[in-house]
């Protein structure tokens, strides 16, 4: 948008003009949402730890800046790395974000906390100095705190994927974070701690593209050393490091399904779901870090069969779907009944989501979702059209649907635009801007 276009938009904020906002709308949604600009000129915090799928920081911004006035309540009940609530944070909005995630959760308290990087520094080279101490002098009693603090089975999956050095340093380092007494500095040297082990190729672990939820072991691997990777991303997460604005945000374990929220106190809603079927398995990576965070393998397993998009359909209520939504399952479960059962009930989930996006949305206002399709048993499911269709029964009007590439090395997709035929590579390399209003 150029500048006489923008002292536009603020005038028709000014004078409540619902029309003209959502005119307004359909124009931003119709602009080119490609951005691929370079990260070097934003906030460093969208860059603190690697996060699959994310959305380019400009797409919110676009809509925030232009939709909501200041002070205004921006939500993403779907929050993930949190984007939204940043760029909110950052335009003096009020952001609120829920996400049942529990590695989500701790990176996005983490990139709001407020705190000295001098104070950081400082308790980063303790925590590393104890560190190394008890690794280069105590590693027996590291290992006996290693079989006492692990269950068999999470202690299985370390054996896999952690050399026994790396167990150590890791350990000892925790083990360290956890003393701190600053909550804030905890926060975020424990987002540090898991964005050494989550990571595209380097990284502690024996795993490659952890970062794009597809690890794979590869034994000529050599880790890097925990100690030199944690001192690395400290001094690499504090470049350019500001306080935020005094913005208030709310990040909290809630389901968008069932959000705290009182009903029409919303300015806008920006976010992003989860792919169908667990296309994009987030729990696959993000249990490497959780695990040493007390996280039992166990227990992640059961987690990951509550998140919206989860293949596990047994004792869960399907919804009955509106006409295109439920042919797209009758499609594919011809061709695959498990694949399209899941689908039904990624379809279902998102109808309830839709329906509370709807309930807590102000009078006049937009929310926009952020979605792009896969191919399933070489089904195109169109998650776009049902999405909208979706949307329509449950009251919502759609004010225009916008597109964009997708930007695969950025966005962090385990995808190739080789034509190989593999699931993977058939999936979009489109996303949709889903733009609803709400009359």
């Amino acid at each position: 948008m150029n500048r006489d276009m923008n002292v536009e938009v603020v005038s028709r904020f000014k004078r409540k003009d619902n029309a003209a906002q959502r005119e307004l709308c359909e124009q931003l949604l119709q602009t080119n949402l490609d951005f691929k600009s370079s990260r070097n000129n934003h906030e460093p915090r969208h860059y603190w730890h690697a996060f699959p799928a994310k959305f380019p920081w400009q797409l919110p911004k676009l809509f925030i800046e232009n939709l909501t006035p200041v002070a205004g309540r921006v939500l993403d009940p779907m929050a993930g790395s949190c984007t939204t609530l940043l760029e909110a944070s950052l335009l003096n909005r009020e952001s609120v974000g829920f996400d049942i995630d529990p590695l989500s959760l701790i990176i996005g308290r983490a990139k709001f906390q407020r705190f000295s990087p001098d104070s950081a520094v400082e308790t980063a080279y303790r925590v590393l100095k104890e560190a190394r101490e008890k690794f280069d002098f105590f590693k027996d009693k590291l290992k006996d705190a290693l079989k006492k603090r692990f269950d068999p089975e999470t202690l299985s999956f370390l054996d896999y994927w952690f050399l026994e050095d790396t167990q150590l340093e890791l350990l000892a380092l925790i083990r360290e974070i956890e003393k701190i007494a600053d909550e804030a500095i905890k926060q975020f040297l424990m987002l540090i701690f898991s964005s050494i082990i989550i990571t595209k190729s380097g990284g502690v672990t024996m795993a490659y593209d952890l970062a794009h939820t597809r690890p794979h072991r590869v034994l000529s691997k050599v880790p890097n050393s925990a100690f030199q990777d944690f001192s690395k991303r400290l001094f690499k997460n504090l470049q350019k490091f500001q306080e935020l604005p005094p913005a208030e945000v709310f990040l909290k374990e809630a389901d968008a399904k069932n959000m705290p929220l009182a009903g029409e106190s919303v300015d806008l809603i920006f976010t992003s779901p989860p792919y169908a079927n667990n296309a994009i398995d987030y729990m696959r990576a993000h249990k490497f870090s959780l695990v040493w965070f007390g996280c039992k393998i166990s227990d992640l397993k059961q987690i990951r069969k509550t998140y919206l998009g989860s293949e596990t359909t047994l004792n869960f209520r399907l919804n009955d779907l509106p006409a295109y939504s439920k042919s797209k399952v009758l499609e594919l479960k011809k061709i695959n009944k498990k694949k399209g059962r899941a689908l039904h009930r990624y379809y279902s989930e998102m109808c309830e989501v839709i329906k509370e996006m709807y309930r807590v949305l102000k009078h006049g206002r937009a929310c926009v979702i952020v979605v792009a399709s896969s191919v399933l048993s070489g089904v195109d499911v169109e998650t776009h059209l049902c999405l909208s269709e979706i949307g329509k029964t449950h009251g919502f009007e759609m004010a225009h649907t916008g597109k964009r590439s997708i930007d695969r090395n950025r966005r962090m997709l385990p995808t190739s635009h080789n034509k190989t035929g593999s699931q993977i590579e058939t999936r979009m390399h489109t996303e949709y801007i889903l733009g609803f209003w709400k009359v």
